[in-house]
């Protein structure tokens, strides 16, 4: 769940991204860990002091035993605050810091990163979908449902990462990259709605061709450049 509630997995990404400057959080964090076991993946900020890191030194998982996997969430964000989540977490886990440039470096392209987080979630949707009572449903009207709870959902959960504001250029990216996945949904809605009207429409010319030939009529159907069909008796 959301909450990361009693258990969360971590990846860490691959930057330090603290490098002196004040931030809300102070010198104290010092890396990004993306929880990936929640049904949307977000981002906790790590915590250092001396040797000893928050929440798990670097740990995949907290220990069950340990004092963090005992704490609520409320206490966990006191500890190791969440700061962004959904496509924008993924987008952040996926950078690097490149010292030479003194500048983020994405380290898959975002594209491939667009296209596997959107599959991702569909095959979800699609695999909640497939029983018989959905047997009549076409997989584009299937996507373009998803499509419709995807996109809100996308929104809030970018509505939610106002914290990653402390970092200015971070944010700027993680909201270009946003801005991507968002035109990215927008593209697919309509290429999926043009395969869903062809669907139909050669539906509809299966069924008056069946019709023709059930009824005996002799009948030449020609299809013709257009994609229409002509009768001719």
């Amino acid at each position: 769940m959301d909450g990361g509630w009693p258990s969360e997995s971590y990846c860490y990404c691959s930057y330090i991204f603290y490098t002196g400057g004040k931030t809300e959080y102070g010198p104290d964090y010092d890396q990004f860990a993306l929880v990936v076991n929640a049904e949307y993946p977000y981002i906790r900020l790590t915590k250092k002091r001396d040797r000893f890191h928050s929440p798990c030194g670097f740990s995949a998982q907290p220990a069950t035993d340990g004092w963090f996997a005992r704490l609520s969430d409320v206490e966990r964000n006191e500890q190791c605050p969440k700061i962004v989540w959904g496509f924008a977490a993924v987008f952040i886990a996926n950078l690097r810091y490149d010292e030479m440039q003194k500048d983020y470096v994405e380290q898959k392209d975002r594209n491939v990163v667009i296209k596997e987080y959107y599959n991702k979630y569909l095959k979800i949707y699609l695999d909640s979908h497939n029983g018989l009572k959905y047997s009549k449903i076409t997989l584009e009207q299937k996507e373009l449902d998803f499509l419709a709870k995807h996109e809100g959902v996308i929104r809030s959960l970018w509505e939610k990462c106002t914290p990653l504001k402390q970092y200015t250029l971070l944010y700027e990216y993680a909201a270009e990259a946003e801005s991507d996945y968002e035109d990215f949904l927008k593209a697919r809605k309509v290429e999926v709605q043009n395969k869903n009207v062809f669907a139909s429409t050669s539906e509809v010319k299966s069924i008056c061709i069946s019709k023709a030939i059930q009824n005996g009529e002799k009948s030449v159907f020609i299809e013709n450049n257009n994609g229409s069909v002509i009768i001719k008796e």
